[in-house]
């Protein structure tokens, strides 16, 4: 999921003007709005994307790993069927 830069930007606008009207640093606003959004961005639930690939790797290969089963399974319940004939 990608981020609106939009809608980041609006918020830290907002955020800035709130701290001005407070008379906070510059040096304070950068760090509260930098916590802010760490933490807005942590509630999104968000992986990294090199977890996702590796995710998508993973369930690529056991997807391909469950297929090659079902086609055993069935092989072994055609031979055994064969056999009780």
């Amino acid at each position: 999921m990608q981020i609106d830069n939009m809608l980041l930007d609006q918020i830290t606008q907002n955020i800035l003007g709130v701290f001005n009207k407070v008379g906070a640093t510059q040096e304070e606003i950068t760090r509260k709005v930098n916590d802010l959004l760490r933490d807005a961005i942590e509630r999104f639930d968000l992986v990294m994307r090199d977890e996702f690939d590796a995710a998508t790797e993973l369930l690529s290969n056991t997807r391909i790993r469950v297929e090659q089963l079902e086609k055993r399974v069935a092989d072994l319940e055609a031979a055994l069927a064969k056999g009780n004939e």
